[in-house]
This record gives structure tokens, sequence and C-alpha cells, in this order.
């Protein structure tokens, strides 16, 4: 063989070796990534799988937890405004208080709330004793009435029976959505 042929021979044999090392760099690096991505999406998938198999579980957690949250929270509905007010005024009665003026209104969702509420004045008059009952009552109630502010004016004449007439401002929380509690 011709010495000029000879090295073009090996110089193209050295090209291909190079060639090929340089396809078996490229082919490890892609394997490399391959790997790794293989290895994120394993666990992501064991971590889904995780949280289907544990689904149950789950469903039965939130199940206990609106067994204990419904009851405080008032029905949500077209005639909801009314059905709190009329609890209202059960709970006023029922203490022996008289009720003079209630008033309730659909207070908007502010941010970082996420339950929608009734904001209620009441303005009840009576006995200091009926009073007393009345927010106890307040106090123990379920579905509860939260309580923002209370005024008290006593009435009548230092000497005389004590009558007062109290102010409060409640909060009553809503249901999400249309459900009853």
């Amino acid at each position: 063989m011709n010495p000029w042929t000879r090295r073009a021979l090996g110089i193209v044999v050295l090209l291909c070796f190079g060639a090929l090392v340089v396809a078996a760099g490229v082919y490890r690096v892609l394997w490399m990534r391959y790997e790794q991505g293989l290895a994120q999406f394993e666990s992501r998938s064991e971590r889904i799988d995780g949280v289907i198999l544990a689904g149950a579980a789950i469903e039965k957690r939130m199940a206990q937890v609106r067994d204990v949250v419904v009851p405080m929270l008032h029905a949500n509905g077209p005639n909801a405004e009314n059905e709190i007010q009329q609890k209202l005024r059960e709970v006023i009665s029922s203490s022996g208080a008289t009720l003079v003026s209630s008033q309730a209104a659909l207070e908007p969702v502010a941010e970082g709330k996420k339950i929608q509420r009734y904001k209620l004045t009441a303005t009840v008059t009576g006995e200091w004793g009926k009073l007393v009952r009345l927010m106890e009552k307040l106090q123990t109630h379920a579905p509860p009435f939260w309580i923002q502010s209370v005024s008290i004016l006593r009435e009548g004449l230092p000497a005389g029976a004590q009558n007062a007439r109290l102010t409060v401002q409640l909060e009553a929380p809503l249901a999400p959505g249309g459900s009853k509690p």
C-alpha cells in the first residue's frame, strides 16, 4: 500500500474513532438525563399513587371534619336571612327579654375570609337577669352567633327596677354554597 493511502486511511480511521467517541459521549449524557428524568417521574408517580391509595382515608377524615364543622354554620340559601333572624328572635324570647329591633345584612366576603356571614344588630330591653341569660344563651347557641360588640344602657331610676337596653352586633357564619347543615 502506498504511504499516502496508508496515512489517509489512518486519518479516516482516527476520524471515525473520534466520531464514535463523541457519539458515545453524547449517548452517555443523554442516557444520564433520561435516568434523572425517569427517577423524578418515578418519585412523583409514587407520591401520586400514595395519594390515590390514601384517598379513602382522606375522604373519611373530610367526613369527620364536615361532621364537626357543619353544626357550627347556619343554613345558606334564599331564606337564610329570615331564618337567622328568626333563630335570634327565638333565643331572645326564650331568655325572657324583649326584642325592640333587629337588622341583618349579608357581609361581602373580604380577602382572606372564606366563610360568608350575616351581620346582625339587635336591640333588646329587659331586666338585668334576663339580659345576662340572653348573653349566656348567645354564647352556647348552636349554630353560634359570633358576638362582635355589645352596648348596655341602664334604663329607669336608680331606686327602681334594674332594667337595661342592650344593643348587640353579631355575625352568623353561613355554610358554603347553598348547602344546609
